[in-house]
């Protein structure tokens, strides 16, 4: 609320040029790691995007396959609730994504290890808790980047195109010729879900330290205590 007030704030009192936003965030080396990162996420996602065709190795009929679809992203939607109202609550964004993407790399793993019907089931259900990642994510960026309005809105759409690319070149990752178990496919999106961890990471130590020299700064200059990026 406080970050919401002062970009209202900051927006108010200084009328920027219609592009200002969109050079500051396209010189934020941070807006480009951070869309990087969503994209590495995004491709380990891909599994979504195919998820008929992964329910249907359990060998059951179309239809039925089609309808083992729902209950795990139901289960998936309910989780994005609580897990983006308890990020919210504690403050936290960087542990609330890991904790969904190694939940899905678990889903990873569990499909690899067997081709047994249950298994395989209860997989896909842990696969689909890992989008409640990129929830949270994109609410990270949009408090990592409020400095002014114009700049928020430019970098969560630069973000949200990079990650979007991850989409379509992961679409070349579930090639019909690795099924059924698509063991490679799941390796990859198992390399992308650590690969976006570790960027995300490198992230966090950066803003951490950011907030140490700001305290650092108040402390020396005995100024009250200002805005901290959260963690």
């Amino acid at each position: 609320m406080e970050e919401e007030v002062a970009s209202e704030n900051q927006h108010k009192s200084k009328p920027e040029e219609y592009y200002s936003g969109l050079a500051e965030a396209l010189m934020d080396w941070r807006v480009w790691w951070v869309g990087a990162a969503l994209n590495l996420m995004s491709s380990s996602m891909s599994f979504g995007i195919y998820f008929p065709t992964l329910s249907a190795t359990m060998g059951y009929s179309a239809t039925t396959s089609l309808l083992l679809c729902a209950p795990p992203w139901i289960l998936g939607t309910a989780t994005s609730f609580v897990v983006a109202r308890h990020s919210d609550v504690t403050g936290d964004r960087f542990w609330h994504i890991v904790g969904p993407l190694l939940v899905g790399i678990a889903g990873f793993i569990l499909a690899i290890s067997t081709m047994n019907t249950t298994m395989r089931y209860i997989s896909l259900f842990l696969m689909t808790q890992s989008p409640v990642a990129y929830v949270v994510s994109l609410t990270w960026a949009m408090n990592t980047f409020s400095q002014s309005q114009s700049k928020r809105a430019a970098a969560i759409a630069l973000i949200n195109s990079m990650a979007s690319a991850g989409v379509i070149s992961s679409s070349y990752v579930w090639p019909s010729s690795w099924g059924p178990s698509y063991v490679n496919s799941y390796i990859i999106c198992i390399l992308t879900s650590l690969s976006c961890i570790a960027m995300l990471w490198i992230f966090r130590r950066h803003l951490s330290r950011c907030n140490e020299a700001a305290e650092a700064e108040e402390q020396s200059l005995g100024l009250p205590k200002g805005l901290r990026y959260i963690l």
